[in-house]
């Protein structure tokens, strides 16, 4: 009888188990069907995908972990303690249609009521989108998405009359300046202040001053994975880079960044820093992403939208800008 109440001790789980029990906690992001597994299908955020997420992240074996993988489980469990749960909605994500392939149609509309009650919550914690990010979910519910749901429409109507918050940057959220620190210590390897970090860069835009790449720039990835595009890339477990070991990509890669390269790399990580960190205004960031890369309006603000859903992913470049 007194055993009843008692659970198993929990297992390690071994980097290849971990990998392939994340892929299936974030389906919504690592469209594979070999990866799907017959259980139920959690959508980002809530509370057991929250709760398995956790579980995952703290049962890892990571004694029989590279030190690199070490590294990434421990970014990944810092980021838990930080305000992303709050924002449901990953603004990077089409979860409205891509949702709809595999779940039923209550289950999304449960959902989208999840959604609402969660950033009416996180609004008593100073926690609220970015104008930016409102308008992107907004652009996710289409009337294909809304005409059938209530509940979408109900969305809609929540955001149309969301007030956001006046800057697009991290650094205006809670404890802001510190999750993205958190962020750009992970992608850079090392820890700097923000202020070095940026007269650093400044101090190599005349050594990259050369005719930009051409880039493609979508939302669904990151701008770095373009850059790496000719490099074997090596496995990893953040849904967000796309289940790819950004760092050990870079640092495995025989390929130098060619000037132009180092110029796109350069001039997102400037940006960067400046949205996030130092209060930059959309216009700011604009005019620096165009001046620099000379791209029209539209395209930089394409580029903007991926600096603002990729927080500090560039600065995996740095090193590599440094050495051309």
């Amino acid at each position: 009888m007194m055993a009843v109440g008692c659970t198993d001790p929990q297992v390690p789980i071994s980097y290849e188990n971990l990998s392939k029990q994340l892929k299936q906690l974030n389906w919504f992001a690592y469209q594979s069907s070999s990866e799907q597994a017959d259980k139920m299908l959690e959508l980002p955020f809530t509370e057991p995908y929250l709760e398995q997420r956790h579980n995952l992240l703290a049962r890892a074996d990571l004694d029989s972990l590279t030190e690199t993988a070490q590294q990434e489980i421990q970014y990944l469990s810092i980021q838990q303690r930080y305000p992303e749960r709050f924002l449901p909605w990953p603004a990077h994500l089409n979860i409205a249609k891509i949702a709809q392939q595999q779940l039923t149609s209550s289950q999304l509309d449960d959902w989208y009521k999840y959604v609402e009650l969660r950033l009416n919550a996180a609004r008593e914690s100073k926690i609220v989108l970015s104008r930016v990010e409102k308008q992107q979910l907004l652009d996710y519910l289409t009337p294909d998405v809304t005409r059938h749901s209530s509940a979408a429409q109900e969305l809609v109507a929540y955001l149309e009359s969301y007030r956001v918050r006046s800057s697009l940057g991290m650094y205006q959220l809670p404890n802001g300046k510190e999750w993205y620190q958190s962020k750009l210590n992970f992608y850079s390897g090392s820890v700097r202040a923000p202020e070095a970090l940026f007269g650093e860069l400044q101090s190599l835009a005349g050594k990259t001053n050369d005719a930009p790449m051409k880039i493609n720039v979508g939302m669904y990835e990151p701008v770095v994975h373009q850059l790496l595009a000719n490099c074997d890339k090596v496995p990893g477990l953040n849904w967000r880079d796309g289940f790819v070991s950004l760092s050990q990509t870079v640092s495995q890669c025989k390929k130098t960044l060619t000037k132009g390269e180092a110029q796109v790399a350069l001039s997102m990580m400037e940006v960067d820093l400046g949205v996030h960190y130092f209060a930059w205004s959309q216009k700011q960031a604009l005019l620096a992403l165009q001046s620099r890369l000379a791209l029209n309006e539209d395209q930089a603000f394409v580029v903007l939208k991926n600096i603002l859903f990729y927080p500090a992913t560039s600065f995996v470049l740095l090193e590599s800008v440094i050495s051309v």
